[in-house]
């Protein structure tokens, strides 16, 4: 995960840069106007940031509606001094994903850009299922068909890399940014192939030797279920009506009059 920190004060920003630090966000600084001028000459798509950070610049909804003005897609994440709900509320109207109060802590801050970020894939969940595979996004381990699918840390997280883009490439590149951040403990080239490998064969037995890992040669990855497994599963009951089936009027005793719609 990329992300650029805007903050003026040079105390703050390092501060607030190991606490991005510490939550795997590889990250730039830089000042407003840089800002504004990278993305004059780079365009929204040009800047390559998963999240910008703001925070004590001069009129911060002003900054954040010239992002969304210009089509920034990146996750916006804005930091206050101090509580103030009219601040928040002008943030969040001009276009701000989030809004929090420093001190801030790198758990939280990655995890409101990652909740920022699967809005904007369009998963209204941290489940994503996927044929007979419910993938989810918030540490757990996978399941099929009910039951776990144990995987290791680095497992866990390419596989939740490739779910979160269900069906989409994911560039070899971008899985090891996301995994690894600023880590950089193994060698991209051959790293994510050896974990691909392991994922394939683990999902293989686990669903009876179906591929849900596809090789897009020289671009990346597609995480999909295989032709066999796209039937959908049938949709469970709601849980108030398996503990209390409907009861025909004529057993119940009850007159249809005696009905009273709740407010």
């Amino acid at each position: 995960m990329r992300a650029v920190l805007v903050e003026p004060n040079p105390l703050i920003a390092d501060a607030l840069g190991r606490q991005l630090g510490m939550g795997k966000i590889r990250y730039d600084r830089q000042d407003w106007a840089g800002l504004e001028e990278l993305l004059q000459e780079q365009g929204a798509e040009g800047l390559g940031y998963d999240a910008i950070v703001l925070g004590s610049v001069d009129d911060p909804a002003r900054c954040v509606a010239a992002l969304r003005a210009h089509q920034v897609g990146a996750a916006i994440l804005c930091l206050l001094d101090r509580r103030c709900v009219t601040t928040t509320v002008e943030l969040l109207h001009a276009g701000a994903d989030d809004v929090l109060v420093k001190p801030v802590v790198s758990a939280e801050v990655r995890a409101r850009i990652e909740v920022a970020r699967r809005r904007s894939r369009g998963l209204l969940s941290n489940a994503v299922r996927v044929g007979q595979l419910t993938v989810f996004l918030d540490g757990r381990d996978p399941e099929v068909g009910g039951e776990r699918l144990r995987l290791s840390q680095r497992e866990h997280a390419i596989l939740g890399v490739l779910a979160a883009h269900h069906r989409r490439v994911v560039s070899k590149e971008h899985i090891y940014d996301e995994v690894y951040g600023l880590s950089g403990a193994d060698p991209l080239d051959k790293v994510i192939d050896v974990y691909i490998c392991k994922l394939r064969k683990k999902i293989a037995e686990a669903t009876g030797g179906a591929r849900y890992i596809e090789t897009v040669y020289g671009r990346g990855y597609k995480f999909e279920a295989p032709p066999e497994h796209e039937e959908a599963a049938p949709t469970a009951a709601p849980a108030a009506a398996r503990r209390f089936p409907a009861i025909p009027f004529a057993a119940s005793g009850l007159h249809p009059g005696c009905l009273v719609a709740a407010e």
